[in-house]
């Protein structure tokens, strides 16, 4: 059992930490009012919605990418005397965010080193992620970890969202391994922890001192908050069985 498959948001790259650099940017640029950090906790809220939204209805990405900026403005307060106006600052945005959100590496505290670690233990690891390709790869770029993964599924490319059983089949098909030879490992309990399970996987929950409210209530074999910590617990959890 030496495959391990990892969430990637709220998982290993810090999707909050990340979002409140690229609105210092952004709102420094747009020269709004109100606080850089207001407009990024609006926004996450929103896209969050969003998200929920099209993983729900099996919706692509462009739906939330059509609508989390203009949202934003009328939440924030931010009035254009036309529509096209805002449409136009809104896709202006979408760009910037594009061009350098997922070039951005602030991942949480002891990823790069539990990921040498579990390599060298001899574990393949991979990413098993809801989103678009080529930006999640971006990600993994960003926080040095493209050397150690193997696989990255990603939603667009399977063309459903975590925790439906098709995109954990897709993805350990192209590890070419079994479910329960493996491992899913994040931050959703529905997603990650029931959709891992639902599938035949064992499963860790990754609950960081700021992470989200638990979305469902699941068993996982074990949980964790510290990515320092996690190799030992899997060697162990993996001798209890």
């Amino acid at each position: 059992m030496r495959h391990l498959f990892f969430d990637l948001d709220r998982t290993l790259w810090h999707h909050e930490r990340n979002h409140e650099v690229f609105f210092n940017q952004l709102h420094s640029e747009m020269g709004w009012g109100g606080g850089p950090a207001e407009w990024a906790r609006t926004y996450l809220a929103i896209n969050d919605r969003l998200w929920d939204h099209i993983q729900e209805h099996n919706l692509g990405v462009d739906y939330v990418r059509a609508r989390r900026f203009p949202l934003l403005f009328r939440e924030m307060g931010l009035e254009y005397p036309a529509a096209r106006e805002a449409a136009a600052l809104g896709a202006r945005c979408e760009s910037l965010l594009k061009e350098r959100l997922p070039d951005l590496g602030m991942g949480y505290d002891g990823v790069g080193e539990a990921f040498q670690t579990l390599r060298q233990r001899g574990f393949r690891l991979h990413i098993l992620t809801n989103g678009v390709e080529l930006p999640q790869r971006r990600k993994i770029a960003a926080l040095g970890l493209e050397p150690y993964v193997d696989v990255v599924m990603t939603s667009d490319v399977a063309g459903c969202y975590k925790p439906a059983p098709g995109i954990f089949a897709a993805a350990l098909k192209a590890a070419g391994v079994s479910a329960p030879s493996s491992w899913m490992v994040g931050d959703s309990v529905l997603r990650d922890v029931l959709g891992g399970q639902g599938v035949g996987m064992r499963t860790a929950w990754f609950r960081a001192e700021d992470a989200l409210p638990p979305d469902a209530v699941a068993q996982p074999d074990f949980e964790f908050g510290d990515w320092r910590a996690f190799p030992d617990l899997l060697e162990s959890a993996l001798r209890g069985h």
